[in-house]
C-alpha cells in the first residue's frame, strides 16, 4: 500500500468558521463507540459509470463493524478490508483482530496478539476532531506547487460538482486519526496478496510506479519469527508537484502481499494550515449526511 508522506494534521482560525482541534469528550459525553465516516469511488460495470459509496466504519467495545450505502450506481466492496491481518515485526509474528477492541470516546486501541502467545503489542488511533461548521470548498488552496498548497480538503474538494458555495451545516465535524504503536510493524491479508513470485519481482514493479526521473530509495530486511520472512520498502521522494510516497510488501508463505507499515511511536500531524494541508475526509455523522445529499443531489 502506498503512503502519502506529506499530509499531517490542522487547527487553524479563518473568519469563516472558528475551527479548533477539539480534546475528548469536546462533542459529548464519554462513549464506548465512534462512527467514521467517508466516501469512495469505484466503477460500476452494469452502467458503465462511476460508483460512490457511503462507508461508516464504528468501532465499538467489543467489536468492528464496516456498512456501505451505494450514494450513486453501484459501488463494489472488493477493496473495503474488513478482514483480520497478520503483522510482522523485527522477530515478531501476531495478528490484528476485529476482536477485544476497546473504545474510550475517540481513543479506540486494538491489541495484535503474538502468535501462540497470550502476549499483545500496543497499538491504538486516537481521533483528534476539527469543526467543519460553515467550511466551503475555498478552506483549501491548491497549487501545482506541492509547498503552496494548504489549508483543509474535504469531500467538497473531491467531489468537484458540488457548488463552492455549499458549506457544512452546524455540528459537522471530521476526525484527523494519530496512530500510537509499541514497535513499527508490517500488516496484510488475504485482500493484500499479489501476483509476483518474489519480493524481488516485486521491488522490480514497485520501482517503476512512477517516472525514471523521480528519485527513490529501497530497502530489504527480514521480519516475523527468527527474522526469515522477506520484505521491502520503495520510498519515492518529492518530486516537482507531488509528495513523497512508501511502498511496502512482504513475502510470507511463499506469497507476496502489499503491505500497510505502521511506525514505531506515535504520528506528528499538522500543526497548522495555513502553510500546509490537513486531509478532512474522515467525518461524524452529520457531516456524512449532508456529504450525502450533496453528492446524489449534484452527481
Amino acid at each position: 500500500m502506498n503512503r502519502w508522506i506529506a499530509i499531517p494534521s490542522v487547527c487553524f482560525l479563518t473568519t469563516l468558521a472558528l475551527i479548533g482541534c477539539e480534546e475528548d469528550g469536546a462533542y459529548g459525553t464519554a462513549s464506548s463507540e465512534i462512527t467514521l465516516t467517508s466516501f469512495a469511488n469505484s466503477y460500476d460495470s452494469k452502467a458503465n459509470a462511476t460508483a460512490i459509496a457511503r462507508i461508516d466504519e464504528t468501532y465499538r467495545t467489543g467489536a468492528r463493524e464496516i456498512k456501505t450505502t451505494n450514494i450513486i450506481n453501484s459501488y463494489s466492496n472488493q477493496s473495503l478490508n474488513d478482514l483480520d491481518r497478520t503483522v510482522l515485526a523485527d522477530d515478531f509474528e501476531g495478528r490484528l483482530e476485529n476482536k477485544n477492541i476497546e473504545v474510550n470516546n475517540r481513543m479506540v486501541k486494538r491489541p495484535i496478539y503474538e502468535k501462540n502467545t497470550n502476549n499483545q503489542l500496543d497499538y491504538e488511533t486516537t481521533y483528534k476532531t476539527l469543526n467543519l461548521s460553515g467550511l466551503r470548498a475555498n478552506s483549501y488552496v491548491a497549487s501545482a506547487n506541492i509547498n503552496n498548497r494548504y489549508g483543509i480538503i474535504t469531500d467538497l474538494n473531491n467531489y468537484s460538482e458540488i457548488p463552492t458555495n455549499v458549506a457544512f451545516p452546524e455540528g459537522s465535524v471530521c476526525y484527523i486519526p494519530v496512530v500510537t504503536s509499541e514497535r513499527s510493524f508490517l500488516a496484510f491479508n488475504d485482500k493484500n496478496k499479489t501476483g509476483y513470485a518474489s519480493i524481488e519481482r516485486w521491488i522490480d514493479v514497485a520501482k517503476t510506479r512512477f517516472s525514471a526521473d523521480r528519485d527513490h530509495r529501497t530497502s530489504q530486511f527480514g521480519v516475523g519469527e527468527g527474522n526469515q520472512q522477506q520484505a521491502a520498502q520503495v520510498m519515492f521522494f518529492e518530486y516537482d508537484d507531488q509528495p513523497a510516497y512508501e511502498y511496502s510488501g512482504v513475502e510470507y508463505e511463499k506469497d507476496v502481499y502489499e503491505a500497510n507499515y505502521v511506525a514505531k511511536g506515535s504520528t506528528d500531524p499538522n500543526t497548522d494550515s495555513r502553510f500546509d494541508v490537513v486531509d478532512c475526509t474522515i467525518v461524524n455523522e452529520v457531516a456524512g449526511d449532508f456529504l450525502a445529499e450533496q453528492i446524489k443531489r449534484y452527481y
